[in-house]
């Protein structure tokens, strides 16, 4: 299930139908018209744009959304799991997913393709898609002391330590555009299509990976300042999740010391670091609208080092 714009134009029908102007209509007998959308002419606004709607597939109608059973998605992955099970408590636990999320449609409300005519160019990396994801855990009872007689054994006896490590790679983002539509197809504005620049080049490949600039942002074009000349009459090609978001790195890590106070009863003193290494991780891009002034810029950055301590009775 997904939105779909039921009354856009297909590429190309503007720049070859007459439309009429002012107040004047095609049934208006006389009138005399002109080209819909001239060569090298976008559309940038509702104003501009209503011409189209003598053409449109339901005249009398602009921005028609509908929800249609015409989408398609698929998941494959390889995953992977062990575990190792040491002296005691002891143990080691690694997982590792290799997979790949592609669909036509990338939520089922909030979008729709940029051309009803062609949906399969909206067949891209899901919003929730994540080539790599590999995670480790483990538990170590160090094996000094475990009776925990005497002044040493209380002292060196009962440590363990424990910790998760997480490498995920990051979520694909969409490069989009605002008011401008050089194919004709009349979706400015529209109830929920839009548009996507031109993308010339891969994004991520040697992308910057800066707080100011996540990917390399000139690999897709700008709006241009003169919208009636020169314009290229084609829908955008930047695909769905052509941007590589931020990864994670993250290591977490605790220590602990059992104190046995007697058979059944004893204390754990908690020391717990989360993403002990202090490492940055950018959380999301603050836009990938080509308009935007923050465009390709990070916008947060998730789990700063938290330290926390605690002591746990047992008995």
């Amino acid at each position: 299930m997904g939105a779909f714009e039921l009354n856009e134009l297909a590429p190309g029908v503007a720049l070859a139908s007459k439309c009429a102007t002012g107040t004047n209509t095609l049934q208006t007998a006389g009138v005399t018209t002109i080209p819909c959308q001239n060569p090298g002419m976008a559309f940038t606004s509702t104003a501009n744009s209503a011409i189209l709607d003598q053409i449109r597939p339901f005249r009398g109608y602009r921005s028609i959304n509908i929800i249609t059973p015409q989408f398609n998605s698929n998941y494959n992955s390889l995953q992977v799991f062990g575990s190792k099970r040491l002296t005691g408590a002891s143990q080691l636990n690694v997982a590792y997913t290799w997979s790949k999320n592609i669909t036509d449609n990338q939520n089922d409300r909030s979008n729709a393709p940029e051309n009803s005519y062609n949906i399969r160019t909206d067949r891209g990396l899901a919003t929730l898609d994540r080539r790599h994801i590999f995670t480790a855990n483990y538990i170590y009872d160090l094996p000094f002391f475990k009776s925990q007689h005497g002044f040493a054994g209380k002292t060196l006896g009962g440590w363990e330590i424990s910790g998760i490590a997480t490498f995920q790679s990051g979520l694909p983002f969409t490069a989009t555009t605002s008011s401008f539509d050089a194919g004709g197809l009349g979706n400015v504005p529209a109830l929920i299509a839009g548009n996507r620049p031109n993308m010339l080049c891969d994004p991520n490949s040697g992308a910057p990976h800066t707080f100011l600039q996540f990917f390399n942002t000139q690999c897709f074009t700008l709006n241009p300042t003169v919208t009636t000349t020169g314009v290229t009459n084609v829908v955008g090609n930047a695909p769905r999740g052509g941007i590589t978001g931020p990864s994670t790195k993250r290591f977490d890590f605790s220590l602990f010391k059992n104190i046995a106070l007697r058979e059944s009863v004893r204390v754990q003193l908690r020391a717990e670091a989360f993403n002990i290494f202090n490492h940055t991780n950018f959380q999301t891009i603050a836009s990938t609208n080509v308009t935007s002034g923050v465009f390709g810029q990070i916008s947060a950055v998730r789990d700063p080092r938290t330290i926390q301590l605690g002591i746990k009775l047992f008995f």
